[in-house]
């Protein structure tokens, strides 16, 4: 599985540069919360996000975490009602937060614009500082994360994540709200590391393992989560996606019982992220189900959530550390670096799929 140059080694290498990225963007939170403390201070009724694919997934994490930090409805946009139907929704009373590593998708550019025109306060993440989205917004998170070179976004999606926690913390702290979840953020580095140690350490010794088999030949796989984890599990499933051309689904655990249940069986891996005790219940629902029709699972916790009456089924368990909105960029380290580890043992190069490009401009 360790392959050389151009087969996984860049996806790989950029999963590891994630720990130094957060670490940059920590020492560099000033900036982060000047940002969260205008979004404070401009007082917005509602807050829209927006994305595409991975950053659309950073995107429900910033819904999940704003409307957490500053305790206002968070929508994410449509963005075709704009750039198709021409229907402008932005107002004074509005945020905007636009995601897009490359800053060149035309219709977040165009979204960012009509809230420009409309009075809405408009913020681009993205990791181009110089590009026609950062120009457009009122202001610019910069992810600095480097340049990304392989096509399956890696560094690039952890970087929005810690983004949006930074600007989440000081805008919790503007409007008085409890910011407990974010005494943990300089920590984050370090427990990232172990994650991905932890990760590491699984894919060593995973040769035999069920989960791992099935993941190697199989053509379906679930990624289900819950809250904090959601985002996860559709980012999960996306990379899945892209790296081995396997269907995949992400679910919310609470969707997953809402019908997709039915397309769980012995042939499914399914990778369950357990991280928050606040989802425990949500999630030991979903995983009496999915025993109940032998599905190969693989349970990522970190000893909060534990695995408690989860016997025999395939853990990884992550280092200790905050639960709640911090957990995600934890996981999200270790689970690219089994879907890495998934599409090199099938025999693909994950850091160019085939018919995929690392930039795509839809309007």
């Amino acid at each position: 599985m360790a392959g050389g140059e151009g087969n996984g080694a860049i996806m790989r290498s950029e999963i590891a540069e994630s720990v130094s990225v957060a670490t940059r963007l920590i020492a560099d939170r000033a900036r982060f919360a000047a940002i969260g403390t205008e979004l404070a201070r401009r007082n917005p009724a509602v807050v829209v996000v927006a994305g595409r694919g991975t950053s659309d997934h950073a995107a429900i994490y910033a819904r999940y975490l704003l409307e957490h930090a500053l305790g206002v409805p968070v929508a994410l946009a449509a963005a075709s009602l704009l750039t198709q139907y021409g229907i402008e929704s932005a107002s004074p009373q509005s945020a905007l937060l636009a995601f897009s590593q490359s800053g060149a998708g035309p219709d977040m550019i165009a979204l960012v614009e009509s809230a420009k025109r409309r009075g809405a306060y408009s913020v681009a993440l993205t990791n181009d500082a110089n590009s026609g989205l950062a120009a457009a917004a009122d202001a610019t998170a910069y992810l600095d994360a480097g340049p990304e070179r392989a096509v399956a976004a890696t560094k690039t999606y952890i970087a929005e994540l810690i983004s949006v926690a930074l600007i989440a913390d000081a805008a919790a702290r503007a409007v008085g709200r409890s910011v407990a979840w974010a005494n943990e953020i300089e920590a984050l580095p370090a427990r990232m590391q172990a994650a991905l140690d932890a990760a590491s350490s699984w894919i060593a010794n995973a040769a035999d393992a069920p989960l791992f088999r099935t993941l190697l030949r199989g053509n379906r796989a679930l990624v289900v989560g819950r809250g904090f984890e959601y985002p996860n599990a559709l980012e999960l499933a996306l990379k899945l996606r892209e790296t081995t051309a396997m269907f995949a689904d992400g679910y919310s655990a609470a969707d997953l019982l809402h019908g997709p249940i039915a397309s769980a069986n012995a042939e499914v891996p399914t990778i369950v992220l357990a991280t928050d005790p606040a989802t425990e219940k949500s999630i030991s629902g979903s995983l009496e189900r999915l025993r109940a029709v032998s599905a190969p699972l693989l349970l990522v916790h970190s000893g909060a959530a534990g695995s408690r009456g989860v016997a025999a089924l395939e853990e990884l368990a992550l280092p200790k550390g905050p639960s709640g909105p911090l957990c995600t960029p934890v996981t999200a380290i270790a689970g690219l670096a089994i879907i890495e580890a998934v599409a090199t043992g099938r025999g693909l190069n994950p850091d160019a799929p085939q018919g995929l490009t690392k930039v795509t401009k839809t309007l």
